[in-house]
């Protein structure tokens, strides 16, 4: 017998993938013309004009202090500081790069379990823990290999440390979220504190560093692709929301670490070589590090 929730949450699950992947090619195209901090304040608006009105409309609000404050830490190291280092490495070394690291934060995820929660590391978590190192350090050879503005090994190394603290922050964002959801708050209201929380933050970070104001985004170029980087964010959170909702962890978690592999594709199509270059050691080592996510994410 076919067991449609969990059919239906596959389904949503690469979707979600799909949209994620999709956000990496609009902030590749918009930052060649506009900056990182333009895409960021774009996407984080989009993020609650979206979020917020359907967590108001749609189910109840009930907050806590601790929810209030967990979720508030979740929008700072998630839709924040793990957000700004990502699209700043997108700029830098590409979507098609970015994306594999960034899912290494199954990585980090599965260490601090083991630190906070004192869980055990299983043979299966160590073969995919191993694969994603091996795909992380392939990944830095050859960026230094085929990008010309970077010129060794070590080179590399320092570019890949802006995803890989992308990923960091992604891997303590679960943990605030949990002391949110403990608390009885609804996912729509948690995830509206949160982006609210991102946008506040970022705003007031960007005020005070340049003294520009939020409405100066819209007369910047690329906006429509910043705006399609932020609903592509937006939908790719309620479509992995959506997909946990009506399926098991154990099937939504591997597939949307499928991401990378969209971002190849997609990349590969859509997008000019000279901004995207892929190369057969590029595939190799973002295959290696998706199967490695995936078998950490099935443990």
């Amino acid at each position: 017998m076919i067991e449609w929730g969990s059919f239906l949450g596959a389904g949503l699950a690469t979707a979600a993938a799909i949209a994620f992947a999709s956000q990496y090619l609009f902030v590749r195209v918009g930052t060649t013309d506009g900056s990182v901090s333009d895409v960021m304040l774009v996407s984080l608006v989009c993020n609650v004009v979206v979020v917020l009105p359907l967590g108001l409309a749609l189910t109840p609000v009930r907050v806590t202090t601790v929810s209030v404050f967990s979720f508030v830490a979740a929008g700072i190291v998630g839709s924040l500081l793990a957000r700004v280092l990502e699209f700043q490495s997108i700029q830098k070394i590409g979507a098609s790069r970015t994306s594999p690291i960034v899912a290494a934060n199954v990585l980090f995820a599965t260490v601090l379990a083991v630190i906070v929660l004192d869980e055990s590391v299983s043979a299966r978590h160590f073969s995919g823990i191993i694969l994603v190192v091996v795909g992380v350090a392939v990944l830095s050879w050859e960026t230094s290999a085929n990008d010309e503005s970077i010129l060794s090994v070590r080179d590399a190394g320092v570019a890949l440390s802006l995803p890989l603290l992308a990923a960091i922050f992604i891997a303590l964002e679960p943990i605030f979220v949990n002391y949110g959801y403990n608390e009885g708050t609804s996912v729509l209201t948690g995830f509206g504190v949160k982006a609210v929380a991102g946008l506040v933050g970022f705003a007031t970070y960007r005020w005070l560093v340049s003294n520009e104001r939020v409405t100066a985004v819209l007369h910047q170029p690329g906006l429509v692709y910043h705006v399609g980087a932020g609903l592509a964010n937006t939908a790719g959170v309620g479509l992995y929301f959506a997909a946990l909702a009506v399926a098991p962890v154990s099937i939504v978690m591997p597939l949307l670490q499928s991401g990378p592999l969209f971002v190849l594709v997609l990349s590969a199509v859509f997008l000019p070589r000279h901004l995207e270059r892929i190369t057969p050691r590029l595939i190799a080592a973002a295959v290696t590090i998706v199967v490695g996510a995936m078998l950490v994410s099935i443990s």
